[in-house]
């Protein structure tokens, strides 16, 4: 945990020394604004199809599926954006400190990323696709399609427009 918090608070600090950078874009801020629509496409899916209270009651019980560790699948770009969407929503973006069992992500109410990892997105374990069902699991992945183009898509832009003009690698 403590690799990935220094990883993370790098990232932070990053962020708030080029912070300027990103909210006056207007590339990422013209996609940001698509991309929240697409993220609450996604969350009412999810909302919809019982997946999120399905996951709550199992993680209430014991079960998680979000192990230390599964932070590492946030690439530096995803995170930033998770910022822009955070400070766009006057939400704050926690760590988990307190549960070294747990990722670094997940916070009492759930995942405290707007935009989550490509794979935490598509992951749905046997329970789940069990209760959702074959035409429940599609839909919620057909909602989730433009919210996975959208973040791929500024992602790639921070990587390639700011992270490497910046001199800044993939790494911390």
């Amino acid at each position: 945990m403590k690799e990935s918090l220094a990883y993370f608070n790098h990232w932070l600090s990053f962020y708030y020394e080029k912070k300027d950078l990103f909210l006056k874009d207007p590339f990422i801020q013209e996609k940001l604004e698509l991309l929240k629509k697409a993220i609450e496409k996604s969350r009412q899916a999810f909302i919809e199809k019982g997946s999120f209270a399905f996951c709550s009651a199992c993680a209430n019980s014991g079960e998680k599926c979000c192990k230390a560790g599964l932070e590492w699948k946030l690439s530096p770009a995803e995170f930033l954006i998770n910022l822009l969407l955070a400070e766009t929503y006057s939400l704050p973006l926690a760590f988990n400190t307190s549960r070294k069992e747990d990722c670094l992500f997940l916070g009492e109410k759930g995942c405290s990323l707007i935009l989550t990892p490509i794979f935490c997105r598509n992951f749905f374990c046997d329970k789940l696709v069990k209760h959702l069902g074959h035409a429940n699991l599609t839909y919620i992945q057909q909602a989730m399609e433009e919210e996975a183009t959208l973040g791929f898509i500024v992602a790639n832009y921070i990587t390639t427009k700011l992270l490497q003009k910046e001199g800044t690698k993939h790494g911390a």
